[in-house]
């Protein structure tokens, strides 16, 4: 059998017995833009959450046309509470680990471009049912529900923007801790060549006190919009736009599309982070096979194959 056939088997495979893979968000409020124009919330973005959180077509339109979208006070106070709080629990339990970066193989552990805690999320994570199995992620009109309607939603855009769905299954979902003085440096989301061109949508959702300070907290996220990958083309003028994390806000963009980068915090900060994936195709097989890195085709096969690794612990998001 030739290399290629063997690699769509191997991935057909894992896709045929149910291969989970996690979910993932993070998030954002108040939008500055550079240099010094100020954004200005649509009337969607200023509505208050209810307890079943909906994106608007409104808000679908702006990602589609601008590439990402703002959505202020997305959940109501009570459940951005009880997340953080989820999320105190989980690193006195253990759950966390120092955040890695890079792609694959590459994967390592860089304090001077990250620094910052994860816990791998989703349903049925033994590692995390063990912990308990009500928690506010798993229960009814928690957590995973909120999400799952949010990619339904997003899917459709999906269709609508390239003919590709999303596959639900595919789906990368993390808490993300930064201590104070933590910071994650320039970079994108979606890799040309590696398992992380699946990801079609990045998700960040915020879930900090309500008493947080741009000012005093800092923290916030910035997206750039220059043009470039993990750093500023030379010669083009720096263009990007700074959003709050303030507790509630939900950030959607397009990963191949925004650059993007958490500035020094003062503060603890806590957020949702997550990615929306396409379905696998011939071609990712492909181009990846013909790179000659069979380990990274292998390990997107293992990823799609096994809900306790997941495309996100490969790519050390």
């Amino acid at each position: 059998m030739k290399t290629s056939n063997w690699i769509t088997s191997l991935i057909l495979f894992a896709i045929s017995n149910g291969g989970a893979v996690v979910s993932a968000f993070i998030s954002s409020q108040h939008v500055r833009k550079q240099p010094r124009a100020i954004f200005s919330p649509s009337t969607s973005q200023l509505k208050v959450a209810t307890a079943s959180p909906q994106i608007t077509q409104a808000d679908l339109a702006s990602l589609s046309e601008e590439g990402y979208v703002v959505i202020n006070n997305f959940l109501p106070r009570d459940l951005v509470d009880d997340l953080r709080d989820d999320i105190l629990s989980l690193r006195k339990d253990g759950a966390f680990k120092e955040a890695k970066i890079g792609q694959d193989s590459t994967n390592e552990l860089n304090t001077n471009i990250r620094i910052a805690e994860t816990c791998f999320l989703g349903r049925n994570r033994p590692e995390l049912l063990k912990l308990g199995e009500n928690s506010i992620r798993d229960r009814s009109g928690g957590l995973y529900d909120i999400l799952d309607n949010l990619c339904d939603s997003l899917s459709d855009l999906s269709m609508k923007d390239s003919a590709t769905p999303l596959d639900r299954s595919l789906n990368e979902l993390l808490y993300a801790f930064y201590p104070e003085g933590g910071f994650y440096r320039r970079h994108r989301d979606a890799i040309p060549n590696s398992a992380s061109v699946l990801r079609k949508y990045s998700l960040l959702l915020y879930l900090n006190r309500d008493s947080w300070s741009p000012e005093k907290d800092a923290g916030q996220l910035r997206m750039h919009l220059d043009g470039g990958g993990d750093e500023c083309p030379p010669g083009v003028q720096p263009n990007y736009i700074d959003v709050d994390p303030l507790g509630g806000t939900l950030v959607l963009f397009k990963s191949e599309a925004i650059p993007h980068e958490v500035i020094d915090t003062m503060s603890e900060r806590f957020a949702l982070v997550g990615w929306f994936n396409r379905p696998v195709s011939a071609s990712d097989i492909a181009t990846l096979g013909e790179g000659g890195n069979l380990i990274q085709v292998g390990m997107m096969a293992v990823a799609l194959a096994l809900v306790t690794v997941g495309v996100t612990t490969i790519l050390g998001q």
